[in-house]
């Protein structure tokens, strides 16, 4: 790697990587980005052009083999992650994965054992995990502030993932189907808890779940065409974390965005409410705390420490993102080990598996915690 900047490589720079991670980075002077990788000729220049970018490829295997490239950012379809990631890692490059890591957990474990055996440093893009109202709420209960938590309450809309009721644009149809990784389980559930659990600094030790797809017939936008849904868009969850906090959380297809957070103590309660109607991962929240006989929640805010980089530099869904990358220069400029990486998305995928259980079973799951 060179001394001065960490040299970036984005595969998949035509959709989220160009809307999300091309911002973020830009933003930060510890990274350069050196090439971007799409499918078509013409996109791959334009992006490259539009961002002062000096390579670009059509190819992935040449944009890992760029010898500045030091950094390899994954941020394509869910089922091209395995091979891409690979590829990475076999060039000897650290590897950033959008979440979801994998399709499956066994594909997770797989890369996850490539990357330990070439040492290098890996990344889970759980980006929830970098945001300062998370990271404070997170360090008020290590400090006992709600005293021992009792419960997690969560109460989660979404108006247009996957669908817009039942509509969907066409780029997004392939998240109807299951097989491919990526619906209302594996990412807008998979980022809510990995979230609380992070934030909670527990993992969970038993779980149940409900899973539907309440829209089952999805007409596309753009075509009219109606395509069969089978990918879940409704999760039910109650379960019991390793603290011995109850979770119980819906989310679900609505009109209205919406996202509450309710954490109960012995000593009070803190409510964090959609502050941008975001998704979890990307929203900044408006914090709330009531504590002993006080009846009235008051308003917290988040210390300046927590923001690593100023708001007012980087678009909101790609804020947390800018966080989660200046842990990672720091990490490599420390030798410390802060981001989540492949490990951490093995253990939600596994998490994931659980919950599916339950469903098709009707049963509660009880997880193996590593310690």
């Amino acid at each position: 790697m060179r001394s001065d900047k960490i040299g970036v490589g984005i595969i998949g720079a035509s959709g989220w990587g160009k809307m999300a991670h091309i911002p973020a980075l830009q933003a930060l002077s510890e990274f350069e980005i050196i090439a971007v990788c799409t499918t078509r000729q013409k996109s791959a220049e334009e992006i490259a052009q539009s961002f002062g970018i000096n390579h670009f490829y059509t190819n992935p295997y040449d944009l890992v083999a760029n010898p500045d490239v030091d950094l390899v950012v994954i941020t394509v379809k869910v089922p091209d992650h395995n091979e891409l990631v690979r590829a990475a890692l076999d060039a000897g490059k650290h590897v950033y994965c959008e979440w979801p890591l994998a399709l499956n957990t066994a594909e997770a474990s797989d890369i996850f054992r490539l990357a330990a055996a070439k040492g290098v440093r890996h990344i889970t893009g759980l980006q929830a995990r970098a945001n300062p109202a998370i990271n404070y709420v997170k360090d008020l209960l290590s400090e006992d502030y709600l005293g021992k938590v009792l419960s997690i309450n969560v109460s989660y809309s979404m108006p247009g993932f996957p669908t817009k009721g039942s509509t969907i644009d066409q780029a997004h149809a392939y998240l109807l189907d299951k097989k491919n990784g990526a619906d209302q389980l594996t990412i807008t559930t998979g980022h809510l808890l990995d979230g609380i659990t992070y934030l909670m600094g527990s993992p969970f030790t038993k779980i149940s779940a409900s899973l539907e797809t309440q829209y089952k017939e999805i007409s596309v936008m753009e075509t009219g065409e109606v395509i069969q849904a089978n990918a879940p868009d409704y999760v039910a969850i109650n379960g019991m974390l390793k603290s011995g906090a109850l979770l119980s959380g819906q989310i679900r297809n609505s009109k209205i965005a919406g996202l509450s957070i309710e954490i109960i103590g012995t000593k009070g309660e803190i409510s964090m409410k959609s502050k941008d109607g975001l998704m979890f991962q990307w929203d900044a929240f408006n914090l709330q705390a009531v504590l002993g006989e006080n009846q009235t929640f008051q308003s917290l805010s988040v210390p300046s420490h927590y923001y690593h980089i100023n708001p007012q530099e980087v678009n909101l869904i790609s804020y947390n993102i800018a966080q989660l990358y200046t842990q990672f220069a720091n990490d490599l400029r420390k030798n410390t080990y802060t981001t989540p990486d492949f490990q951490t998305g093995c253990r939600l995928h596994y998490l994931l598996d659980q919950i599916i259980q339950s469903a098709e079973t009707g049963t509660v799951q009880y997880l193996t915690v590593e310690e």
